[in-house]
This record gives structure tokens, sequence and C-alpha cells, in this order.
């Protein structure tokens, strides 16, 4: 199968190289060599020889040419000046209409001045008075703080405390009758001590001998010290004002509402009322 077609192109290629060579030229009647290349370029025109010729307009076109130039231009000018006349038109009927739209400047102003505000009259003020209540002892202002703390705040009062001093004296008796009594003022002078008779005390130290009245306790137990060791028995220190503590309560400003709280207070401020401050 594959033979014949083998056979058939080795024939067909021995053909094509006898046709390239020539030998087949006299058979076929085509030249091998025909439309090739170099006989194409001999049988060009010569471009040197080759001339581009002009067309002139006849001189009696030219007038009219530049005739027909002048006007196109013309027109194109006056085109321009048309467009430029419409713009400046436009421009000022539009600053005709902005300058009549515009409002006036005082209207201006006013719009953007603020409204004046209305002044707006202070409430008037609550009356208010200063009270105070006391002096109250420790028990008493314990009480009278856990009332106080029910319809005030705080904030709303202040406390002043103040220690009061106690008195302390020196003292020897009671004697029995006014003899004793006597009889040991004798021995008394004779060392030298200085005493007074018990007087303005209670009945418990009636008769008896004073021998100093102090403020302070230490004051008193030294006297006591140095009056034993000169003998004399029987000597104490006897308490005729123990110190305390004493609390008054202060509201500098009481409106109507905080007095009306307070008035139903006073069951439980142990008989203190509030009063006005200074009294």
């Amino acid at each position: 199968m594959l033979r014949p077609l083998v056979v058939l192109l080795l024939a067909a290629n021995i053909g094509f190289w006898a046709w390239s060579q020539g030998a087949l030229d006299g058979l076929t009647g085509v030249p091998h060599d025909s439309d090739r290349e170099p006989q194409r370029l001999a049988a060009q025109i010569a471009p040197e020889r080759l001339e581009i010729l002009r067309t002139e307009l006849p001189a009696s076109a030219a007038p009219e040419a530049a005739s027909a130039a002048s006007a196109v231009h013309g027109a194109a000018s006056a085109a321009s000046a048309t467009a430029a006349a419409a713009t400046a038109a436009a421009s000022s009927a539009a600053s005709t209409v902005a300058a009549a739209s515009a409002p006036p400047a005082e209207a201006s102003a006013a719009a953007l001045t603020p409204p004046t505000a209305v002044p707006v009259p202070p409430p008037a003020p609550v009356p208010t008075v200063c009270l105070e209540a006391g002096p109250f002892n420790a028990a008493e202002w314990r009480t009278a703080q856990v009332a106080l703390r029910r319809v005030l705040d705080d904030s709303s009062w202040t406390l002043t405390s103040r220690v009061k001093a106690g008195t302390w004296m020196v003292y020897v008796g009671p004697y029995k009758s006014r003899e004793i009594m006597a009889r040991r003022a004798d021995q008394l002078r004779q060392l030298e001590i200085a005493f007074e008779e018990a007087r303005d005390l209670p009945d418990e130290y009636i008769p008896g001998f004073v021998f100093g009245r102090y403020g302070v306790e230490a004051d008193a137990r030294a006297l006591q010290t140095r009056l034993t060791s000169q003998k004399i028995r029987y000597v104490r220190v006897v308490p005729l004002v123990r110190p305390a503590v004493s609390h008054t309560v202060r509201i500098p400003k009481a409106d109507p509402a905080m007095r009306a709280r307070l008035a139903a207070l006073k069951p439980r401020l142990s008989g203190n009322a509030f009063e006005p401050c200074g009294r």
C-alpha cells in the first residue's frame, strides 16, 4: 500500500527538480526562470525619471480664493464677536439678578443678630434664721443626736463641745462633836498647817476642815500625801464638782420647713428647745 505512494512522491520530486533546471522548458512551454526577481527589477521604470506635476490655479482665480478666505475669516470674526457679546449680556443679566435678589445690609445684619434674652428675675430668697439648742450632757446628746439625724442632714448643723473642769477639795472630817473638832484645830495650828472650817457644803461634810480646793485632781492628791506624812490622819480628796462635757448644737440657716421639723423634736431633746442663736 505504501510502496506506490513512495514511488509517486519520488517521481514528483524528480520531475520538479528537472523543471527547475530547465530540462522541461521545451516540453512544458513555461520557462523555469519566468517572473523571477532579476527579471522584474529589470522591467521596472527607472525611478529617477519620474516627475511630480503641480496644478496651478489661473491668475483670475487667485483673487476669488483670497476673497473667499477673507469672507470665511470675517464670518468667523463676526461669530466670535456675537458670542462674546452674548456672554457679556448674560453676565450682566446675572449680576443684575443677583443684585436685585440680595437682601439689604440692614436686614442681613438683623438676621445674624441673635435675639436678646429676656432676663428672668431670680427667685426670692427663703428667709432663714440661726437656731441652737443645749447644753446637753453626754447621755442627753446621744438621744438628741439620733432624733436630729432623722430630720436633718449632718451638713446642716454644727456641734460645739465644752469641757467643764472639776473641783476637788482636800478634807478631813466630819467630827462627831465640836469639842473633838476644837482639839484637832489646836494640833493643826501647832504644826502650822493652813486650814478652814467647812462651810457651804452638804451636811455630810460638817463639821470638818478643808485644806484647799483644786481644779486639777493631781494637785489635790499631792497635798493629801504631804499632810499624811505630817501625821494628819483621815485626810481625803473629795470631788466637789466632777468634770463634765456639755454639747450645744447650732443650725446656721434654718428655713421655715426646717423649723417646723425641729419643733416636733422637743420631746426628745431632754427639755431643750431650739431658740435663736445668742440667747
